[in-house]
C-alpha cells in the first residue's frame, strides 16, 4: 500500500531548500527542487482536480502556514527563510513534529488575532488617531498603544497583524526592535521594513532604533484629547452594493429584505472564520475554483475578502431590484449555513430600512451613481457615504417587497426608436421578437442596405449598452481568435510560454453567465466572410442547444452558452451567396433580408432626405440602376448616399457615383464585354427617368 501526502516532509523539505540557498529563491525553482530530494509517493504525484500533482498543491498551500507562524516569507513570488524558520529546523527534526507545530503555530496566531479584533474593534478609531501623530523619522511602541486603550503588547500586535492601520510599520517592540513578520501586516510582512524606516530619518544602533526618537504614549494621549471626543461609530465606516437579482438565475432579493440578511454563493468555499488570513482565503478559492477562469476567480476573491474581512456591523448596505434601490446596514458577523441551492451559502444579518419604499435608481447622483454603474456583484461604496447618509435620512422601515421573478429579456420596440432609424415599427418588432425567441439572427442583403448600422442601433437598444460587443471575420480569422486558444507570453523569468486566453465569445460568455439578468449581444460582421465551420468548432452545436454542456477542444471543463447572449450576424450577398452558406449554420441563424426593393430598406433614402429638410432626385435614380441590374444580390443599398454633403455639394452626388458606384458595378461585371459608364452613368440614368411636367 502506498503512502499518502507526506504534508510534513514537504514543509520541511521547503524550509530546508530556503535555508541550504541562503537567498531569496521563486517559490517555481524551491518546489522544482523539493521535487529533486524527496521520492514522491504515488498519491503526492496524482493529479489534483485543478490538473496540478497533489503534492505540488499540498506545498503551497501548506507553507503559508509556514508563514503565518514566521517560519518563512513569501512575497511576490519570491519565498526565504527566517530567523525562526532555521531554528524550527534544528528543534523540530520529526516532520511530523514540524508539522504539527506549524498546526498548532498557526492556530494560536489566528485565535490570539481573532480574540484582538474583536476587544479592540470599538477602540480602533483611536489606535488609527494615534498612528496618525506618528510623524516620519519617528516610532512607537505596541506599549504606547496598548497603555491608550488598556490593553496589552501582545494583543496590539496581533490587532495591526490582522487589520490594516497607516503608519502601523513604526510600531516597533519596546526595545526598538522591528517586530517578526507574523506581527506584521500582510501589507509590510516581507517587506525590509527597518530599511523602510531607516528611509524615513529613524536611527538604528545595531537591532534596536533610537529610544529619542519615540513616541510616547503620555505625549500621544495629550494630543489625542480632541480626537476622543469622535464617537467610534462615526469612524472608519463604510458602504456596500451587493447585487442579488440574479444569483445563477434565482432572485434572492426579496428573501433578503423579508428575513434580513444579505448573502453571496460561495458554493465552493469551506467555512472559515471572518478574520481568516488572506494568503489563507486567496489559497482557498484558488484551490476550491480552479474550474473558473483566472478573472472570475480574482473577482470572487476580491467578494468573498471584503464580505468576510471588510464588512463590519453598522456599514451601510445597498441592493438593487427592477431599477429601485434599497437601503440597510450590516447587523453583524459573517456566518455560514448550507443552502439547499447553495446559492447562499456566505450571509451576514442586515436591518433592511425601505424594504416597502424603494427608492428609484434615477434618484442616485454623484459619486453613488458611478459607483453603481459597475456591474460587479460587491462594490465597495465608501466614496458615496455622504451621499448615502442623505438618503438614510428619508428612510422608514417598511413591509417586505413582493417578491418578482428576474429575467434576462431584450427591451420592446417603440415608435420613437422606429422613427429614429426610419423603419416600420412593426417590421422592428418581429425582428426583435425573432432574435428573442431564435437567439441567432443575420441580416444579409446587397452593400448599402445598412445591415450593420441596424444591428448596432437594435442591440444597443434592446440591452445595455455596454453589453454589446461588435467583431469582424475575415478569412483568415480561427477558433483560436473567436472563442479560445493559446497566445505566447513571457514569464516572469523571461521565458516564453503559452496562456490560454480567451476570445470575444468566451468573455461575453462569461460577463453574461455572471450577470444572468442582462442581455449580451455579440454582432459578427460579414460573418460569410469566414471559415464558418473552422471558426464556430464544436460551438456549432451549442448554437442550438443552449442548455446542454459540451467539452472544448483546449479547456479541461464543459461549457454551455448562456441563454442571454444573444448573437446578431451581417452578410453581403454580393460576397457570397446565402445558398452557399454552410447548411448547419442556415439551421442554427434565422435569416432576415435586406434589400433596396423590399421593406424596410425600401423608401428609406427618401424618408431619410424628408428628415433632413433636402431635396435630390438620388432616390429615382438608384431605383432606376437597380432596375438595370440582373442579379439582385449586386443591387445598391441607400447607405452611400445617407449623408448631407451628397446632396448639398454640386459635385456631391456625381463623386459618390464615380468613386463608390461605378467601381462597384465595374467589379460585378468584370468578365463581361460590357461599357459599365455606358449603361450605369449618372447622366444615362437621368435621362432614362420619367420627365417632370
Amino acid at each position: 500500500m502506498s503512502e499518502g501526502v507526506r504534508y510534513g516532509l514537504l514543509v520541511r523539505t521547503c524550509l530546508e531548500v530556503l535555508r541550504d540557498a541562503g537567498e531569496r529563491m521563486h517559490g517555481r525553482k524551491v518546489l522544482d527542487e523539493v521535487a529533486n530530494r524527496i521520492d514522491l509517493t504515488e498519491a503526492e504525484q496524482k493529479l489534483h482536480k485543478s490538473g496540478v500533482p497533489a503534492w505540488n498543491v499540498a506545498a503551497r498551500f501548506h507553507t503559508g502556514d509556514a508563514t503565518t507562524a514566521g517560519w518563512m516569507v513569501k512575497r511576490d513570488g519570491l519565498w526565504w527563510i527566517t530567523n525562526a524558520g532555521r531554528a524550527a529546523l534544528d528543534t523540530y527534526q520529526d516532520p511530523a513534529a514540524l508539522y504539527a507545530e506549524i498546526g498548532r503555530r498557526y492556530r494560536e496566531v489566528f485565535r490570539h488575532r481573532k480574540q484582538a479584533r474583536k476587544k479592540y474593534e470599538s477602540r480602533l478609531h483611536t489606535i488609527a488617531a494615534a498612528l496618525a501623530l506618528v510623524p516620519e523619522g519617528s516610532w512607537t511602541a505596541y506599549d504606547d498603544l496598548a497603555d491608550l486603550v488598556d490593553g496589552s503588547p501582545d494583543e496590539i500586535a496581533h490587532l495591526l497583524a490582522e487589520t490594516f492601520v497607516e503608519n502601523s510599520h513604526r510600531v516597533l517592540r519596546v526595545d526598538g526592535e522591528v517586530p517578526p513578520a507574523m506581527h506584521q501586516h500582510a501589507k509590510h510582512r516581507g517587506a525590509d521594513v527597518r530599511g523602510q524606516l531607516v528611509g524615513e530619518g529613524v536611527e538604528f544602533e545595531g537591532r534596536h532604533a533610537n529610544p529619542e526618537q519615540r513616541i510616547t504614549a503620555d505625549f500621544l494621549r495629550e494630543r489625542l484629547v480632541e480626537a476622543e471626543s469622535v464617537p467610534p461609530e462615526s469612524v472608519a465606516r463604510r458602504a456596500w452594493l451587493v447585487r442579488g437579482s440574479n444569483v445563477d438565475g434565482v432572485d434572492l432579493v426579496p428573501e433578503w429584505l423579508a428575513d434580513g440578511w444579505v448573502s453571496l454563493a460561495a458554493s465552493q468555499l469551506p467555512q472559515l472564520d471572518d478574520d481568516v488570513d488572506p494568503q489563507r482565503l486567496q489559497q482557498v478559492v484558488e484551490e476550491e475554483y480552479r474550474h473558473k477562469s483566472y478573472s472570475v476567480r480574482e473577482k470572487l476573491l476580491s467578494y468573498f475578502n471584503a464580505f468576510l474581512r471588510k464588512m463590519r456591523p453598522g456599514d451601510y448596505l445597498m441592493t438593487m431590484h427592477r431599477g429601485e434601490m434599497y437601503l440597510g446596514q450590516i447587523d453583524g458577523d459573517a456566518y455560514f449555513v448550507e443552502s439547499p441551492d447553495r446559492r447562499s451559502n456566505l450571509r451576514r444579518p442586515a436591518r433592511w430600512l425601505n424594504t416597502g419604499s424603494p427608492r428609484d435608481l434615477t434618484d442616485l447622483t454623484g459619486p453613488l451613481l458611478a459607483l453603481t454603474q459597475s456591474q460587479d456583484d460587491l462594490i465597495d461604496l465608501t466614496d458615496a457615504l455622504d451621499a448615502l447618509d442623505r438618503l438614510h435620512a428619508d428612510l422608514v422601515p417598511e413591509q417586505p417587497a413582493v417578491e418578482l421573478a428576474p429575467e434576462a429579456r431584450l427591451a420592446d420596440v417603440t415608435t420613437e426608436m422606429a422613427n429614429e432609424l426610419l423603419t416600420d415599427v412593426e417590421w422592428l418588432t418581429e425582428l426583435r421578437d425573432l432574435l428573442a425567441e431564435r437567439r441567432q439572427v443575420i441580416l444579409y442583403g446587397p452593400p448599402g442596405t445598412g445591415k450593420t448600422y441596424l444591428a448596432q442601433q437594435l442591440a444597443s437598444r434592446v440591452t445595455e449598452p455596454h453589453a454589446v460587443k461588435l467583431i469582424q471575420f475575415h478569412p483568415s480569422y480561427t477558433y483560436e481568435d473567436f472563442f479560445e486558444g493559446f497566445r505566447p507570453e513571457s514569464g516572469d523569468d523571461g521565458t516564453l510560454r503559452f496562456k490560454l486566453t480567451s476570445g470575444p465569445l468566451r468573455q461575453l460568455a462569461d460577463d453574461a453567465r455572471e450577470h444572468p439578468s442582462t442581455a449580451y449581444v455579440l454582432i459578427i460582421d460579414e460573418i460569410n466572410r469566414g471559415n464558418l465551420a473552422k471558426i464556430f468548432g464544436e460551438l456549432y452545436f451549442l448554437l442550438e442547444y443552449r442548455e446542454q454542456r459540451i467539452r472544448l477542444q483546449y479547456s479541461p471543463e464543459d461549457f454551455t452558452l448562456p441563454t442571454n447572449l444573444y448573437l446578431i450576424g451581417t452578410m453581403n450577398t454580393a460576397d457570397r451567396s446565402i445558398a452557399l452558406v454552410d447548411a448547419a449554420m442556415r439551421r442554427r441563424f434565422a435569416f432576415v433580408e435586406l434589400h433596396p426593393s423590399k421593406m424596410p430598406v425600401s423608401g428609406l433614402l427618401q424618408r431619410w432626405l424628408d428628415r433632413e429638410g433636402l431635396t435630390s432626385d438620388a432616390p429615382a435614380l438608384l431605383d432606376a440602376l437597380n432596375a438595370r441590374l440582373v442579379d439582385s444580390d449586386y443591387a445598391i443599398g441607400p447607405s452611400y448616399f445617407m449623408r448631407e454633403s451628397v446632396h448639398v455639394k454640386p459635385d456631391g452626388l456625381d463623386r459618390v457615383w464615380r468613386h463608390d458606384i461605378l467601381p462597384m458595378l465595374v467589379e460585378h461585371h468584370y468578365a463581361d464585354d460590357l461599357d459599365v459608364a455606358q449603361l450605369y452613368g449618372l447622366d444615362v440614368l437621368r435621362q432614362s427617368l420619367p420627365q417632370q411636367p
